[in-house]
């Protein structure tokens, strides 16, 4: 009876050993899990660290066009503008121009009296109605820069185009010219007059001004529209 009661107790005692393994078991497993977590978190915050660290893509903004860009025109046959002034188109490979002689300009109604260039200088002096008016006909509609030959007065190498009054339109509406430019120099050289005009493909209206710190214009010089 004694045995029995023995075997009774070893058998109730390890029934209570197997419980306590199996109460511990999902404890670690609980353990496990939080650590494999964290280990998780560590691993993402330590991936996106580096991705964000990582230099962002750059991308090309293309050429400057208040700098002239280099062409190597081939001249097509002139044709006359509704004022009856030679315009002639270009070409450079797939690029198209045009140009116009400096000296082929047109005073509209409304521009000061007297309005023309003398010695290369727009005149009247200091007179903002002294408008030049010029007409062409690009070979396409499209954005297009234009460039002009001038220099400088000794010492006025720093005026800007704001302070020279240089104001064109295209079609009746002002065109910006980038007015805190300085692109002139005291040798007689070509400029971006107007970095970006949009030209319509039809015969433009294109007028210029700069009767203050007057630039000095090369008479023999054309206004070139260089597409973009």
């Amino acid at each position: 009876m004694k045995k029995v009661k023995i075997l009774a107790s070893l058998a109730a005692l390890m029934t209570l050993g197997l419980a306590a393994c199996n109460n511990e078991t999902p404890t670690e497993s609980a353990s496990d899990a939080a650590t494999s977590q964290t280990a998780s978190k560590t691993n993402s915050a330590t991936a996106s660290k580096q991705a964000s660290s990582k230099p962002a893509s750059s991308k090309s903004t293309g050429p400057d066009y208040t700098q002239v860009i280099a062409h190597t025109w081939q001249e097509g046959t002139p044709a006359a503008n509704s004022s009856g002034k030679n315009y002639i188109p270009l070409t450079d490979g797939a690029k198209v121009g045009v140009k116009i002689a400096i000296a082929d300009y047109t005073v509209e109604a409304g521009a000061a009296e007297g309005t023309g260039l003398s010695s290369g200088k727009v005149v009247p002096q200091n007179n903002h109605d002294a408008i030049l008016t010029y007409k062409i006909k690009a070979a396409k509609a499209g954005d297009y820069q234009v460039v002009m030959k001038a220099k400088c007065s000794d010492g006025a190498e720093s005026r800007t185009m704001d302070e020279r009054y240089f104001v064109c339109t295209l079609n009746g509406a002002s065109v910006d010219v980038g007015s805190d430019r300085a692109p002139l120099t005291t040798t007689s050289a070509e400029f971006v007059a107007v970095p970006t005009v949009h030209l319509t493909g039809e015969e433009d209206t294109f007028t210029f001004t700069a009767p203050d710190y007057r630039p000095v214009f090369d008479m023999d010089s054309f206004i070139v529209f260089a597409e973009h």
